[in-house]
């Protein structure tokens, strides 16, 4: 696939013989080729936004508009970032690539799954819409999984193959989302198999999502069709893979961060020619603090990776993985996709260019986004609640409860029946300081709702309450407290949604996100003003829990113990567990 247009390659040929005048060139820097591996000084010439030449140093330069001195700085390709979802960054697209332009990010792709399932295909053509003419070159995938797990849980939206099929036929929508139904895959579920024919008809991407997948079960899953993996959660999972031939995308994100553990699994490989990077899951805070997919290069650094390879799994191999012919090296043909940088060492840009046009400089986008007026529909729908709808009631005396166990196993959650007080016909746990009651509420008019205690979260009293939920983004709720769960909803069903946290009769925190409940559109600075104070208050109240440590924990593809709003599920069953059993 080329990204580049060609419209008259006459023109492109002349200028790289000198007989054309360049739009631009880069003079004294230090070429980092991320073809052969090398670093040596070059000058880079440039005309309609491809590359047209690569001098050695000392040759003249041609004559261009405008021309660059690089300082010696190192020359670079634009970063690509292979999976990520911009609803978590908490912002829009078009204020998205506002914050990640300055980190050397030019191009991503990006699966809008989170507001598929709020908004169905409305949404995804939210995001497309949203990203055009931005400093970063934004690609999507048709959201494979909307919902996750239908027989276990309800979202705002269900996509069979007649949606995918109208989501694959729309520009800038390049194949299919993280195919995260492994479980249904490998068993052949026909609406899962379905969905994958649609893609494969098409030659579009099929991207993976199989965590913990191995042996006979992972060899069905790739010959299913799904290319690649962002969920090598050990050494020996991202070995597995690599060496049955999936490309596997190593992220650090603002959920979990396996990075080094995968490095592990590759470093002693002789071609990593599969190995690219991504961000998958990181909030904005993160990005204006921290960085986009040059923080995770950095981290990569940090863990022993060689910079040369950091860099290069994050441009050629990434434009490899999709097939962007054209992307992800500096040479003839090649778009110029640039970046300048002191150091190779996932620091910021001194300069980020794309096309061949600079937007960013010193860590500032140079490109503002439209100023469009915008209206966001309130998509909570929620029946009238009470503070009982926030207590466990136990149906009958002489019964076990099971209980989720935060992180029991490692990233997942585990769980068992256990003996619980009782006291007026509900689940007694002020005598339980370890213990919490977490609900997750249908958001969509449907009515249903789900409860189970979960013990070690942390909480040690009021509500967390939040519409962030993956993937069916539910409204959950985690609280010691049930006047103060009711406090925290009600603050997110006039807002929006978003995270609200309460104790003692009062809001603490309130970060609001009115788009979808997921995502905001105001101002980088103000936007990560209230994510931090959100933070510190889920931090203070939870015993150092992350803003988005409970994100997960209705996610119905994940393994372990998960809550939808229908009920408990192990292992993404398609069965309930029991809430309640009978003493043995």
């Amino acid at each position: 696939m080329r990204i580049g247009v060609w419209a008259d390659k006459a023109r492109l040929m002349e200028a790289a013989q000198g007989k054309r005048r360049c739009d631009l060139s880069i003079e004294n820097i230090q070429l980092v080729n991320t073809i052969t591996g090398e670093i040596y000084p070059a000058g880079v010439d440039v005309l309609d936004g491809i590359i047209v030449r690569v001098r050695d140093k000392g040759e003249d330069s041609p004559e261009s508009l405008k021309i660059i001195d690089g300082e010696g700085r190192y020359l670079l390709p634009g970063l690509i970032d292979t999976h990520l979802h911009i609803e978590s960054t908490m912002m829009i697209p078009s204020q998205f690539a506002q914050a990640v332009a300055p980190w050397g990010t030019t191009t991503i792709i990006a699966d809008p799954h989170e507001i598929a399932n709020i908004m169905g295909i409305d949404g995804v053509h939210f995001m497309l819409d949203d990203s055009k003419d931005t400093p970063v070159r934004q690609f999507f995938l048709a959201p494979s999984c909307v919902p996750a797990s239908p027989a276990v849980e309800s979202g705002g939206a269900q996509f069979g193959p007649n949606e995918i099929s109208r989501l694959l036929d729309t520009p800038r929508i390049l194949g299919l989302g993280e195919l995260m139904n492994y479980r249904q895959i490998c068993n052949q579920q026909p609406r899962m198999m379905d969905i994958i024919a649609e893609g494969a008809k098409r030659g579009a991407f099929l991207q993976g999502h199989a965590p913990k997948l191995v042996g006979a079960d992972l060899a069905a899953y790739i010959l299913a069709g799904p290319v690649s993996d962002h969920e090598c959660r050990s050494t020996e999972e991202c070995l597995e893979k690599v060496r049955l031939g999936m490309h596997v995308n190593l992220k650090a994100s603002s959920l979990s961060n396996h990075l080094q553990a995968s490095l592990n699994g590759v470093k002693n490989h002789r071609w990593k020619d599969n190995v690219s990077l991504c961000t998958d899951d990181v909030h904005a805070a993160t990005i204006f603090e921290s960085g986009h997919l040059n923080r995770v290069i950095r981290m990569a650094i940090e863990y022993g990776a060689d910079p040369l390879d950091a860099y290069r799994f994050a441009t050629y191999n990434a434009a490899r993985e999709y097939g962007f012919s054209d992307l992800g090296a500096i040479a003839p043909g090649f778009v110029a996709d640039l970046q300048l940088l002191d150091n190779l060492d996932g620091g910021c840009p001194y300069l980020v260019i794309l096309e061949g046009k600079e937007v960013a400089r010193e860590g500032r986008c140079l490109i503002q986004p439209a100023n469009n007026e915008r209206h966001f529909v309130n998509t909570i729908k929620l029946p009238p609640l009470s503070v009982s709808d926030f207590m466990l009631k136990v149906p009958e005396e002489d019964v076990e409860t099971f209980t989720i166990h935060s992180k029991e196993l490692g990233p997942f959650n585990g769980g068992c029946y256990e003996e619980i007080p009782v006291k007026d016909g509900y689940l007694y746990i002020e005598d339980d300081p370890d213990l919490a009651i977490m609900h997750v509420f249908n958001r969509y008019g449907k009515n249903n709702s789900a409860a189970a205690p979960i013990r070690n979260f942390g909480i040690i009293k009021g509500a967390v309450a939040s519409t962030i939920a993956h993937d069916c983004h539910n409204l959950m709720t985690i609280s010691r407290n049930p006047e103060d769960a009711l406090i925290a909803v009600k603050a997110l069903q006039q807002s929006g949604g978003g995270i609200a946290v309460a104790a003692d009769g009062k809001l603490l925190a309130h970060l609001s996100l009115p788009v979808a409940g997921l995502m905001s559109d105001a101002p980088l600075g103000i936007l990560v003003e209230e994510i931090r104070k959100t933070e510190k208050a889920v931090s203070e109240l939870c015993s150092g829990s992350t803003l988005l440590k409970m994100a997960t924990f209705a996610l119905s593809a994940l393994p372990g113990a998960i809550l939808t709003d229908q009920g408990i599920i192990i292992d993404s069953a398609e069965e309930f567990t029991p809430l309640f059993r009978k003493k043995h």
